[in-house]
């Protein structure tokens, strides 16, 4: 991360930078984890929307947290818990380990100790959420039968003619079966979240998705090679273009609003200011894990940061990066660049699982909203 363009977490429809040197490549819930303090930005900001509750002894508020980062907040030897407390002047009370509980409670006898504390907790736990591995997507599954036999074909006659080529072999392209492509990656570790996105994706369709659409419906074009590194004798991720048969900006307008909307409910992290419409056809991690779908908010080791984030990078739950072989891509460029895998009509979003395959070897759906055929 660019110390000088530091990041961004959307909170509660409030924007908050955190400080890069204080980010780790992953994290888990161990005794090493200790609060830093807050980021900088204000904390103390009043919010008239939070539901915290008078009682005679002061104020409380019920706080939604995953508890899987219950061991971030309370911190070895529970420091972190009594340095928000006392520094914040309040009583932060959670659950016991192996409880079913997603919640947790700030007292306090001042109502701006509970959004004070309430705050840094939220930047505490967005933060890890950055670093956790995605356990959903946002999809669009591109991968009738007709795109899969093409796909096939191109694979064949790729390992034909350009066998020997460095680092290229049958291990590093897609299955056929999950070709999508990605609007963005989602970690979420309740319910309640799962229920959130469901809603929102419906909700999308509602306010613009049919709009745009006009009920009429949405064929691409799959065709092309791209790249996302400088020297294409070292690439690790190729992927196919994709584009509405019409010429149409419907797709994209659609990407970036669904993108918009997920990160504006802080259900998503924004990498790039518009989604890149592409499917994964090659990617060296494949090779070490044939089901990888990619892992969450990491750089390609090239030097470019992949845009279909449920298809690229190291895994961050591994302690540091992995090795990855690259693969010299000039023949295949040269020879498949303007390569057509054939239209598509686009007939659902979905919310993908990942790790969670159907029948047809498609990620299962937390949720999905069909579009016109």
């Amino acid at each position: 991360m660019d110390v000088l363009k530091p990041g961004i977490v959307n909170i509660g429809g409030r924007c908050y930078r955190v400080n890069p040197l204080q980010q780790q490549e992953y994290w888990e819930p161990d005794d090493d984890d200790e609060y830093q303090g807050p980021a900088s930005c204000s904390l103390e900001e009043p919010c008239d929307e939070l539901d915290i509750q008078e009682t005679e002894k002061g104020y409380t508020y019920t706080m939604d947290v995953p508890s899987a980062f219950f061991g971030l907040i309370i911190g070895k030897k529970a420091e972190t818990k009594k340095k928000i407390e006392r520094e914040t002047q309040t009583q932060i009370i959670i659950p016991r380990a192996g409880k079913d509980e997603d919640t947790l409670v700030i007292r306090s006898t001042q109502r701006r100790g509970i959004i004070s504390a309430k705050n840094r907790i939220d930047l505490m736990v967005e933060s890890a959420r950055q670093r956790t591995p995605f356990t959903h997507f946002v999809s669009f599954p591109l991968n009738s039968k007709a795109i899969q036999d093409s796909f096939l074909d191109f694979k064949d006659d790729v390992l034909r003619e350009c066998y020997g080529d460095e680092g290229l072999d049958e291990t590093i392209f897609q299955k056929p079966a999950k070709l999508h492509l990605t609007v963005g990656t989602l970690a979420l570790m309740t319910r309640k979240e799962v229920d959130r996105a469901v809603e929102l994706l419906q909700k999308c369709k509602e306010d613009f998705i049919d709009a745009i659409l006009e009920n009429r419906p949405l064929v691409v074009d799959v065709r092309g090679l791209k790249y996302m590194n400088d020297d294409p004798s070292q690439v690790d991720v190729l992927y196919g273009h994709v584009t509405p048969q019409d010429g149409s900006n419907k797709l994209q307008l659609i990407a970036d609003s669904l993108m918009e909307q997920f990160t504006s409910s802080g259900l998503m992290q924004r990498d790039f200011d518009r989604v890149k419409l592409h499917a994964t056809l090659i990617n060296t991690i494949f090779r070490q894990e044939p089901d990888a779908e990619g892992k969450k908010g990491t750089q390609d080791t090239k030097g470019d940061r992949g845009h279909d984030r449920g298809d690229r990078g190291h895994d961050r739950g591994d302690r540091g990066h992995r090795v990855r072989e690259s693969f010299d891509a000039k023949r295949v460029l040269q020879k498949f660049e303007d390569h057509s895998f054939g239209e598509y009509c686009i007939s659902a979003i979905h919310i993908s699982q990942r790790g969670s395959y159907g029948a047809d070897g498609y990620y299962l759906p937390a949720s999905k909203i069909a579009l016109p055929t």
